[in-house]
């Protein structure tokens, strides 16, 4: 037998040495597990990317709620609600169908129309022509006002802002500044005697004459008027200018030479009554009058007197 450690055979060859045929054995096994996962290995190699790439067993799914995926419920705040076409629609609804514009209400951006009692084919007719149609399910009329339409699982004003049409039209409606126009509030026809004003007692009578018949008069409240007068002391017209309790009244120069400065009067007589039937002026009456007299001279209208009715 040769001392060769190494025996040939037909199908190959044997080491007869322990000590080299332990390492032979697991070279042979590392060389059959990587052939046997190299084909694994070349199907799950990737050729990196710029863009991330999205995990999908990540991604937070939707709940699922009788079979149907639940969305999210989404609160629109007012000035979402303010969009431009509801704004619109809101101005033709009052402005060509006025008997039913207060009666219309602002769901998110849609307007709603409901009626106790159906209404007549003419109204029916003209919410078509504006756009509205029947929601036989909510058993009123609506208008999307250029929004899709989302059919929602439950009622939308229970997660939508609901607005009356006039609310949001006052809120959102842009500031616009006003014309005023003065206007005589009634004709007061005056006996000769009447049309000057040059002492107390034609300005009691003016009283007695004019403003305690007027339909605001309280004879059991202190009622504060003004008489205008032009440079010839002749009336121009009268105002009442406040109304206060049994033994108060608030005065204040603002209101008291308003009517005088739109009417152009050149001066005044102040007048006001006492319920009790005392004609002595009161320290108040006092006070208030010079501070009267002292901006009547800052805006160059003169006050001639402070005249109190007793008894009227």
């Amino acid at each position: 037998m040769s001392d060769n450690p190494f025996r040939f055979f037909e199908r190959g060859f044997y080491f007869h040495s322990p000590f080299v045929r332990m390492p032979v054995i697991l070279l042979a096994g590392i060389c059959s597990f990587r052939t046997w996962t190299s084909p694994l290995l070349a199907d799950k190699t990737e050729v990196p990317s710029a863009l991330p790439v999205e995990n999908n067993q990540n991604r937070k799914q939707p709940a699922q709620t009788g079979g149907r995926t639940a969305r999210k419920r989404i609160t629109m705040n007012a000035n979402a609600a303010s969009a431009t076409n509801t704004l619109a629609l809101l101005d033709r609804l009052k402005t060509e169908m006025p008997e039913i514009w207060g009666q219309a209400q602002v769901v998110g951006k849609w307007v709603w129309l409901e009626f106790n009692v159906p209404p007549v084919g003419k109204i029916r007719e003209n919410l078509k022509k504006l756009g509205f149609h029947w929601n036989c399910q909510r058993k009123c009329w609506q208008h999307p006002c250029g929004v899709p339409r989302h059919r929602a699982g439950g009622d939308p004003r229970s997660y939508y802002q609901v607005k009356p049409a006039s609310e949001l039209a006052m809120n959102d409606a842009p500031p616009m500044a006003k014309e005023f126009k003065v206007v005589a509030l009634r004709e007061c026809p005056l006996p000769e005697q009447m049309q000057f004003c040059d002492t107390p007692e034609r300005a009691a009578d003016y009283w007695r004459l004019n403003i305690a018949t007027n339909p605001y008069f309280n004879p059991d409240c202190e009622c504060f008027a003004v008489l205008m007068l032009n440079t010839r002391r002749r009336v121009k017209g009268h105002q009442l200018v406040t109304i206060g309790t049994m033994d108060t009244l608030l005065v204040h120069p603002r209101e008291v030479f308003r009517g005088a400065l739109i009417a152009g009067a050149a001066a005044i007589v102040m007048m006001h009554n006492h319920p009790s039937g005392e004609e002595s002026p009161s320290e108040a009456d006092i006070k208030v009058t010079r501070d009267l007299i002292r901006a009547g001279q800052l805006i160059k209208i003169e006050v001639l007197d402070h005249v109190i009715i007793g008894l009227c």
